[in-house]
């Protein structure tokens, strides 16, 4: 019973986590382009803002994963979150190397 009720929570958790992430990207990309407009931002510092903050919010999505991982039911829904978190971590560190970010 207990163990149920901790999955729930860790679930809700993950999916809050997840979708804080995603709103940090969706409010990243509003932002960006609302600068691409304004004369006083280049191409370049607009690309190194959306950049920087597509990473941060990239990072909660994984952490969410790594979450939702621990409450998962069996390995093929293990091996499924451990394969979209390495595409993540992945596109991230590409992201990173592409912006010089550190």
């Amino acid at each position: 019973m207990y163990t149920t009720i901790i999955n729930l929570v860790i679930e809700q958790v993950g999916f809050i986590i997840e979708y804080f992430g995603l709103g940090i990207v969706t409010v990243s990309v509003v932002a960006a382009v609302y600068r691409v407009v304004l004369p006083e931002y280049t191409v370049e510092s607009v690309r190194r803002f959306l950049g920087k903050r597509i990473i941060f919010g990239l990072e909660f999505i994984i952490a969410a994963d790594i979450l939702l991982a621990t409450v998962a039911t069996d390995l093929n829904e293990v091996l499924r979150l451990f394969g979209i978190v390495f595409i993540r971590v992945v596109l991230g560190w590409g992201l990173r190397k592409e912006i010089g970010v550190k």
